[in-house]
């Protein structure tokens, strides 16, 4: 279907163009699988601290990554309108028949390497997002043995004056769970 378009080849430059914004797109998703690599280091040491200088790393990239796919799906939306794809296309690959055959091959294997990274990627948040479920679980799970058992004793709970309580729970400990 060429949409009233006259179907064209598509030009050297413009493959040079989509080729490089598809591997800068690689390179910062796999930016942010490192991150997402490290978050799960992290989480499974309950690295606080860490954790929050990752996450401020991810605010950071995350924005770079979400412009440079929006950049290329800005192209290949025009590009696919120029060569009477259609205006909506948004696939890479739907381009691949209107590119001189050295072009098809490393826009496909672009393509082919940037969804291997964008798996890997949702493959791994979704690991952190388990872990971060189970550790607040876990998070609950003691706090909750806590305040149901420990501080029930009197013998293991201090009062605001840091002296042992006599009269059961009340002291700082208590307050702060």
């Amino acid at each position: 279907m060429t949409h009233g378009k006259s179907m064209q080849m598509l030009h050297p430059d413009d493959s040079q163009k989509l080729h490089s914004l598809l591997q800068n797109e690689d390179q910062q998703y796999r930016r942010l699988l490192r991150l997402a690599w490290r978050q799960n280091a992290y989480l499974r040491r309950q690295d606080v601290e860490r954790l929050e200088k990752n996450a401020a790393e991810w605010r950071k990239y995350l924005p770079e990554a979400n412009a440079v796919r929006d950049q290329r799906v800005e192209l290949v939306r025009t590009l696919g309108d120029q060569m009477g794809v259609g205006p909506t296309t948004t696939s890479p690959g739907k381009l691949l028949e209107y590119a001189a055959p050295p072009a098809q091959r490393t826009i496909k294997d672009a393509v082919a390497t940037l969804l291997k990274t964008t798996t890997e990627l949702a493959r791994q948040n979704e690991l952190n997002r388990s872990l971060a479920e189970f550790c607040l679980d876990l998070a609950r799970e003691e706090a909750t043995i806590f305040k149901e058992y420990i501080t029930a004793d009197p013998s293991g709970c201090y009062g605001d004056d840091a002296q042992k309580a006599t009269a059961g729970p009340g002291g700082v400990l208590v307050k702060q769970a």
